[in-house]
């Protein structure tokens, strides 16, 4: 398909021979890592001081420029510091504009970011941000552990509680980052049951609390309005409950918001800006200058770096309205570089998508990670951007089981707990019965069950810093086979999950899939792990191998080098046999078969898989005896070990390359190995090259009208992890779920980590192995992740009900926050009263037709809000639940809600 873009006016395109640099611009240091913020109003461009950072004015536009080192990230407290000129710098720039900017400051901030980018030398990212819809990378400038900087978009000079005295209203709302909205009317219709308000008068300040805003949000917006009331009494009114407020508070709210005029809209407005919010799908076009603009979709069906091939040119990625991407070859001209922003929003306009859409410019050998991890196979590609994290070696020797103990960093990086050399029980689950297993050495797992597996951590010391490094005390797998059915995985994940609930210490739970073991689940079973296929499953006595398996033959391919990496699958038929490959075949006698390129430590692996199963025999390629070919005819001959004499490796390329089952071909006298790939394709990553990790990524995670909502967090550290919040810290491994100790809604953990596998907005199998962690139970593997790690950080942390408290406005009796759940979720319990969305009177009265969906028509009166509800009634609601029905109908009749 082709678009041709008219070029936009927001960007003069190449008009700029030679750019003139505002004298501000030259004060920034070229080679330094840095921050800085300018904010331009009409023509003049100004420094931002440092105690106004987190203050936009909505008529403005803004600049930021920060650089970081590789791998690090910038933020509003880096000072300043001169690098060699040879240090790469990460090197971003953001221009943001506010709600009700000017055609004039747009354009004029385009200009000026032309010039910031030219005197930089053309390196930098480019991003245009939008008021309310700022990138992760934007936002995560301004984050301060506990204490963050509150967005403020403020309507016109002046600051909070500024020395005008007149009224002002600001709607507060967002996680992680709280923003805070000027408004220019006070008015009802500002309020939202997800928004907590904030009126401002003179001699009081009020803080609405919305029915539906969680416990972050109420604590971060007391704290805000605390810090800056400058004295001024504060005041909580509840939401539904405006009513309970002394005489006099009421009368002063009634002379800004009269309460009969209370209009308070439900939470149902704001799903459709997500519509499209957990797209993974995108396309890519290749830009052309015909005269007028011209792309070219590229036909690819999952990106991949390769697609972006040509270092001359600009290609536009489209993340389907959530995001658009150009990327500038190294080689393209100067002029394209300008220009490419311009394109950009031309084909946003083009394609009607919303002018918040995030617009990003990234240059060839300068692009960040937000821009990599769109692609698939994008780890294998850019190499050089493991954010300080070596390549796993694939090696650790002999495992140092202290070194486990002591340093965090060391078993996050390995992902083991342990040595695995704890205390292991087995559970085998087929259908609905769940069946212990006697304790073996050897153990055989067969595809079509699913196995929980409780763990116990074995810590090489007794020093409690170092038990408490390690953080917990067992660990409960979960291991669904490929072929189990989903009543076996249903009954597996009730009672691993009952296992985890049941624990009396610090424990972690991990579900897993077939192909997904995690480096310590291979370690419990020091790589001898065996998986058969399914219908061997009557033959296994109790999951180890009885009598008749023993008499019977199979053959196991063994993967792997080391024990944590390493397990043996059953392999059935093979259509060819790899030099790489080591395979244990059990006939009349045990064989291990190494192929020529095989190295000594799979080959140590094969041979233990081998010893387990009796007495066995060492066979390599090309040595061969007769009785080892008519022992094992039946599963390998000659032919399939490609000509077996493996030196005509190019003449069999094309032909055993063919075919999505042929395994590998090539042999040692020859480099042409091809990587193994079977027929069935979820093997591939199973050994374990030594690859650089993905960028582990923090995301904040919550729950919004039974959807998933994700918020990421870059550059994160502990301070962001809050207790009432839920977060999901991706490994590329493996998915950690972190509750914090406040959570609500705990139970639903693995349904949160489904959600987001299966929606993450990158290239990833749906069936990663995921963790659940608990705050102040966090694992060492989990805490390695963070820079510096506190176990007892926020133990004294506060809740909102406690803010409350001290503040000496009690959360209202009948209100049923406590829980703190969302309105939303409580429709199936009748009796909370608060949990119902509510409605005006005038609403409710309507004929039955008129009524919003949710409402049923029987029980309209659950909709009203506590201060209507007795105004009506003239009683509470629990008093009218407690009534004879017949009663009840009476009154509901009488007031028409019936």
């Amino acid at each position: 398909t082709h678009i041709y873009l008219n070029s936009f006016q927001e960007v003069r395109p190449n008009t700029i021979p030679d750019l003139k640099v505002d004298a501000t611009f030259r004060k920034v240091a070229k080679n330094s890592i840095t921050f800085a913020l300018w904010k331009i109003d009409e023509d003049h461009l100004e420094a931002v001081n440092r105690l106004q950072y987190g203050t936009f004015y909505d008529n403005c536009a803004y600049i930021v420029y920060a650089a970081s080192l590789a791998g690090h990230y910038a933020s509003h407290e880096t000072i300043t510091r001169e690098q060699k000129s040879n240090v790469t710098l990460e090197r971003y720039i953001h221009y943001w504009l506010g709600g009700n900017v000017s055609e004039q400051n747009r354009s004029n901030v385009v200009h000026k970011i032309q010039e910031l980018d030219s005197y930089l030398g053309n390196v930098a990212s480019i991003y245009r941000e939008t008021q309310g819809h700022e990138s992760a990378r934007f936002l995560s400038y301004f984050k301060k552990g506990y204490d963050p900087i509150v967005f403020l978009y403020s309507i016109r000079s002046g600051s909070l509680i500024s020395a005008s005295p007149r009224p002002r209203l600001y709607q507060l709302h967002s996680l992680k980052w709280l923003r805070s909205i000027e408004h220019a009317t006070i008015d009802w219709s500002h309020f939202n049951s997800d928004y907590i308000m904030v009126l401002q008068t003179d001699s009081l300040i009020f803080v609405w609390i919305g029915r539906s805003s969680s416990g972050i949000e109420r604590r971060s917006a007391l704290a805000w309005v605390q810090k800056h009331s400058n004295g001024s009494p504060i005041t909580v009114v509840d939401d539904g409950y405006e009513q309970a407020m002394s005489q006099e508070n009421k009368e002063l709210w009634n002379s800004l918001l009269p309460l009969k005029k209370r209009m308070v809209c439900q939470a149902s407005q704001l799903v459709s800006e997500y519509t499209d919010y957990n797209s993974n799908k995108f396309r890519i076009y290749k830009c052309n200058q015909r005269g007028r603009l011209h792309l070219d979709q590229l036909d690819v069906g999952m990106p991949a770096k390769d697609d972006l091939s040509d270092a001359h040119g600009v290609y536009l990625l489209d993340n389907y309205g959530h995001s658009v991407w150009l990327w500038v070859g190294a080689q393209a001209p100067q002029a394209d570089a300008l220009s490419a922003m311009g394109n950009g929003r031309a084909f946003v306009k083009k394609k009607k998508y919303p002018d918040n859409t995030l617009v990003v410019r990234v240059l060839e050998g300068h692009e960040p990670v937000e821009f990599k991890r769109l692609f698939a196979n994008w780890l294998n590609v850019w190499h050089e951007n493991s954010r300080s994290h070596k390549p796993v070696s694939t090696k650790l020797g002999k495992l140092d089981a202290h070194s486990l103990c002591e340093r965090p960093k060391m078993a996050a990086d390995t992902q083991l707990v342990d040595d695995g050399r704890g205390e292991r029980v087995l559970f085998r689950i087929l259908g609905d019965q769940v069946q212990e297993l006697a304790a073996s050495k050897t153990v055989v797992f067969t595809t079509n069950a699913s196995y929980v597996v409780k763990y116990t951590v074995q810590c090489a010391t007794v020093i409690p810093a170092d038990l408490a490094s390690v953080g917990i005390k067992s660990v409960i797998y979960q291991w669904n086979g490929s072929e189990a059915s989903s009543e076996s995985i249903a009954r597996a994940d009730k009672f691993a999950r009952a296992s985890f609930e049941a624990l009396k210490d610090p424990g972690m739970f991990v579900q897993l899939y077939e192909f997904d073991e995690p480096p310590h689940f291979l370690q419990i079973f020091e790589g001898k792990l065996i998986i058969m296929r399914g219908q061997r499953g009557e033959m296994l006595n109790n999951g180890c191998l009885n009598g008749s398996v023993m008499s019977d033959t199979f053959l196991l391919k063994v993967y792997g080098d080391a024990t944590y990496n390493s397990k043996a699958v059953e392999e059935t038929p093979l259509s060819s046999i790899s030099s790489k490959d080591c395979y244990v075949i059990k006939t009349n006698h045990v064989w291990v078969w190494c192929g020529q390129s095989s190295t000594g430590d799979a080959r140590e692996m094969a041979k233990s898989v081998g010893a387990m199963l009796g007495e066995s025999s060492l066979v390599l390629e090309g040595k061969e005896s007769k009785e080892f070919w008519q022992s094992v005819a039946m599963y390998f001959n000659q032919t399939l070990v490609i000509n077996g004499n493996g030196n005509s490796c190019s003449s069999s390329t094309s032909s055993s390359s063919s075919g999505a089952g042929s395994m590998c071909n090539g042999s040692s006298s020859n480099s042409g190995n091809i990587s193994p790939t079977l027929s069935n394709n979820c093997y591939l990553n199973t050994s374990v090259p030594s690859k650089p990790r993905p960028p582990v990524q923090l995301f904040l995670v919550w729950w919004q009208q039974n959807a998933l909502r994700y918020e990421e967090i870059l550059g994160f550290e502990q301070q962001d992890l809050s207790a009432d919040c839920t977060y999901i810290l991706d490994t590329g491994t493996l998915t950690y779920v972190w509750l914090g100790s406040q959570a609500p809604k705990q139970e639903r953990y693995t349904a949160i980590a489904q959600s987001y596998v299966q929606n993450a907005p990158f290239g990833r199998r749906s069936a990663t192995a995921l963790a659940v962690v608990r705050q102040f139970q966090e694992p060492n593997v989990f805490k390695g992740f963070f820079e510096s790690w506190q176990n007892d950080y926020d133990k004294n942390f506060m809740s909102y009900e406690a803010m409350r408290k001290e503040l000496g406005t009690a959360v209202p009796i009948t209100c049923s926050f406590t829980n703190n759940e969302s309105a939303l979720l409580l429709n199936n319990r009748q009796k909370d009263f608060d949990g119902h969305k509510k409605y005006p009177l005038m609403v409710l009265t309507q004929e039955m037709d008129m009524l919003p969906l949710e409402i049923n028509p029987l029980k309209r009166e659950v909709h009203l809000t506590h201060d209507d509800f007795v105004s009506v009634f003239k009683m509470s609601f629990y008093e009218f639940d407690e009534l004879p029905k017949w009663k009840k109908m009476e009154l509901k009749k009488q007031f028409k809600l019936f």
